[in-house]
């Protein structure tokens, strides 16, 4: 991985995966710096990264993920695909722009990020038995209620956002509805029931399944969802398998708590 770095008074760094050309290189490093400008003072720890998987089944290989941190407002970030590099620098770049002053401005950046993107990262069409879990997160939650849950996982360009509830203190996941743009909340341990909600939100009427591992893998491959919420069979604790864009499996669990 090649790491470019320019630190003015702010942090900002563009990732590059893989191989890429130095002028393309240099071409997001200087994008990446004025939008950093052009947004003004309160923005600071920029982060662009830029790669994509090489298998030719995918017609959009470059893909960028690209964050900022705004005084007062949080983090807003942005993940995109395009044929070509420049192209995803300049569609994701200009996309967390956007976000970003709403962000700043309104306090959140909007239902419209809730549709899914037509450039949208694509799955690489790996064969069920070369499939892993190639990667193993744990993630301390933060508590948040589910309207907050959502208005930070459309921040963050988040299919779903595993949290705990504050309402229940259970673990607990909100996720985007295919196609209508609303929004489902799903809970450990009770089915969710929701008053007065400004979103198109709706608590799902089962609670979370209780899987291992084996079975949760068995049942994202058997629906193609892009995730399986589900609690460890172990411990009770709420757990997101879901589906890399490189064909692999990723797990997030929760942070154990302390004894």
């Amino acid at each position: 991985m090649t790491r470019l770095r320019h630190r003015p008074a702010r942090d900002i760094r563009v990732e590059i995966r893989g191989e890429l050309p130095r002028e393309d290189a240099e071409y997001a490093r200087s994008r990446c710096l004025a939008l950093v400008a052009d947004l003004g003072p309160d923005a600071h720890a920029a982060r662009l990264r830029l790669g994509g998987p090489s298998d030719r089944s995918v017609t959009r290989p470059a893909i960028a993920r690209a964050a900022v941190d705004l005084d007062g407002a949080g983090r807003v970030r942005v993940e995109l695909a395009a044929v070509t590099v420049r192209e995803s620098v300049d569609l994701v770049l200009g996309t967390l722009a956007g976000r970003a002053r709403r962000l700043r401005e309104l306090g959140d950046i909007g239902l419209a990020a809730a549709y899914e993107s037509a450039y949208r990262p694509q799955y690489v069409p790996r064969p069920l038995a070369e499939r892993r879990i190639a990667r193993r997160k744990s993630v301390p939650l933060a508590r948040r209620t589910p309207e907050q849950a959502v208005r930070e996982m459309l921040a963050l360009d988040y299919r779903f956002h595993l949290f705990s509830d504050a309402l229940t203190g259970q673990d607990a996941v909100v996720h985007r509805m295919p196609g209508d743009g609303g929004f489902r909340l799903v809970r450990a341990h009770s089915t969710a029931r929701l008053d007065g909600s400004a979103l198109p939100l709706t608590g799902s009427a089962h609670p979370a399944p209780r899987l291992d591992p084996f079975d949760a893998a068995r049942q994202l491959w058997l629906t193609c969802w892009p995730f399986v919420f589900h609690t460890d069979p172990g411990d009770g604790r709420g757990r997101v398998l879901y589906r890399r864009y490189d064909g692999h499996y990723g797990l997030i669990t929760p942070v154990a708590d302390p004894c």
